[in-house]
């Protein structure tokens, strides 16, 4: 159970291994591209359905009980992975990532979830749900026009994969990079 400090969190759908090697071999196919990308490690790649930032120990234990809530009431799904783009835009790309094909089952989980939190005492995300997996985070203002064709050029396409349980993570922030550490997993509704 998580510690009664304060902890980063985010609630998210872990990826199968398979795709996770699927995006590292495109993370190592553009891992030239400039030395201003700043790639998430292959391990860390995960669908955030949301993200609650610093919260009390206490409060992350209210929050594995509204997660649990809400997976048991959500039936496992396929999702698919498709595509790539850049927020918030090509021109002026702050994070490259890969896109997730609309889902209704998706869409309905992250909207329990959100009620279910809101419930709980947090307030309503504030922008449009945009389902995807970032790969890359860029450090600069500016790419160049080279960067900026080639992260528009690039294809991704995944095989669909279940999602069968929804995770509580904890996220430590340090010089080598973000840690990720599972505070809870709560499997979605068994039909």
């Amino acid at each position: 159970m998580p510690s009664p400090e304060v902890s980063r969190v985010f609630i998210c759908i872990e990826l199968p291994s398979s795709i996770r090697a699927q995006g590292d071999e495109l993370q190592r196919t553009l891992g030239t591209l400039d030395r201003h990308i700043r790639w998430v490690k292959p391990s860390n790649l995960h669908l955030t359905l949301r993200f609650l930032g610093e919260i009390s120990g206490a409060r992350v234990e209210s929050v594995c009980s509204s997660v649990q809530r809400v997976a048991s009431r959500v039936e496992p799904f396929l999702v698919h992975l498709s595509g790539t783009g850049c927020f918030p835009s090509l021109r002026r790309p702050r994070a490259f990532w890969i896109g997730v094909g609309e889902n209704q089952n998706l869409t309905h989980l992250f909207k329990v979830l959100e009620d279910e939190l809101f419930s709980s005492g947090f307030a309503h995300e504030t922008r449009p749900f945009s389902p995807h997996l970032t790969l890359g985070r860029i450090r600069v203002d500016r790419v160049s026009a080279r960067v900026r064709e080639a992260l528009a050029s690039t294809k991704f396409e995944a095989a669909p994969f279940a999602v069968t349980h929804v995770t509580l993570m904890q996220s430590e922030l340090r010089n080598s990079g973000s840690v990720y550490t599972p505070l809870a997993q709560a499997p979605l509704k068994l039909t």
